[in-house]
C-alpha cells in the first residue's frame, strides 16, 4: 500500500491537495490560554517543525505500524517490508532534492543539525574534545594546513556550531546592501585563503528570519572556482524551491 492509494480519489491536482493537506493538521482550531485570553493557534515555526496531518498518521497507523520491523533484516516479511517502506521515503526524498544516481540519501536523525555534524564527521574535522583539551592537539596544526570554512551572514547555529567545534577556522561572509551573502566579500576571502588544502562554503540557501534566497548558482560557481566544496542547508526553503 502506498501513501498515494491511501489518499481520497477525489484529489485531482494541486489545490485538491493542498485543500485535503490544510484540512488535515492535527491541532489546527486548537486554542492556547495567554496573556491576552484564550487564543487559536497561529502556527509559525514549519522550519524547526512540521505540524501532523491526519492522513499520514492513519496511514502509519494502518499500513506501517502493522508490518513494523527491524530494517536490519530482510529474512522476515515484516522486516522485508519495513526496509521496503524505507526504501520508498529514501526514493521520495531522492527525488523532491533533484538527486541522481550518483548521489547518497543519508539518514542522519536530527535534521540540519544531525546532517551538517555527520557531514564534520565524514570530512574528519573533529577531535575527540576531551583529548583536545587536555592535549591541545589542534594548537599543532600548521595554520596553513587548517581547513577553511566560509559561512554566510544568516546561519541558523546549526551551520555554525559544528565548524567552529572543529579543527578548520570559520570565516563569516558578510551582507551586501540587498541583504543577500555579498559576493565580492566571498571572492576576496576565496583569494585570501587560496593556498588552503580544503575550503568549504557552507550557507543557507534562504534565511530562516528574513526569507532571503541565496543566489546558489552563482555562490557555487564562486566556490567551484577556488576549487572549494559547496555544501548548502535548505531547511528554511526546501519545501518551496527546486533544488
Amino acid at each position: 500500500m502506498s501513501l498515494d492509494a491511501a489518499l481520497p480519489g477525489d484529489i485531482t491536482g494541486a489545490s485538491d491537495l493542498i485543500d485535503l493537506v490544510r484540512s488535515s493538521v492535527i491541532g489546527e482550531d486548537e486554542a492556547v490560554a495567554g496573556p491576552f485570553g484564550i487564543r487559536r493557534i497561529t502556527y509559525a515555526d514549519y522550519t524547526a517543525s512540521g505540524r501532523s496531518l491526519s492522513f499520514i498518521e492513519d496511514f502509519i497507523r494502518e499500513a506501517v505500524l502493522p508490518l513494523y520491523a527491524n530494517t536490519h533484516t530482510e529474512s522476515s516479511g515484516t522486516g522485508l517490508q519495513t526496509t521496503g517502506f524505507r526504501e520508498d521515503a529514501r526514493d521520495i526524498i531522492r527525488s523532491c532534492v533533484g538527486a541522481g544516481g550518483d548521489h547518497a540519501v543519508i539518514f542522519c536523525g536530527s535534521g540540519a543539525t544531525g546532517a551538517i555534524d555527520r557531514l564534520v564527521a565524514v570530512l574528519n574535522l573533529r577531535l575527540p574534545r576531551d583529548l583536545d583539551e587536555r592535549y591541545s592537539f589542534s594548537s599543532q596544526i600548521p595554520v596553513e594546513e587548517k581547513p577553511v570554512v566560509f559561512i554566510g551572514p544568516y546561519e541558523h547555529h546549526s551551520n555554525e556550531l559544528p565548524w567552529r567545534e572543529s579543527i578548520a577556522d570559520v570565516v563569516r561572509i558578510r551582507e551586501d546592501e540587498d541583504g543577500h551573502i555579498d559576493l565580492r566579500h566571498l571572492r576576496t576571502e576565496l583569494e585570501l585563503y587560496r593556498e588552503r588544502p580544503v575550503k568549504i562554503g557552507s550557507f543557507s540557501a534562504a534565511s530562516n528570519v528574513t526569507g532571503i534566497i541565496s543566489n546558489t548558482h552563482a555562490i557555487a560557481r564562486l566556490l567551484h572556482e577556488y576549487d572549494a566544496r559547496s555544501f548548502w542547508d535548505f531547511a528554511a526553503s526546501s519545501p518551496y524551491v527546486a533544488i
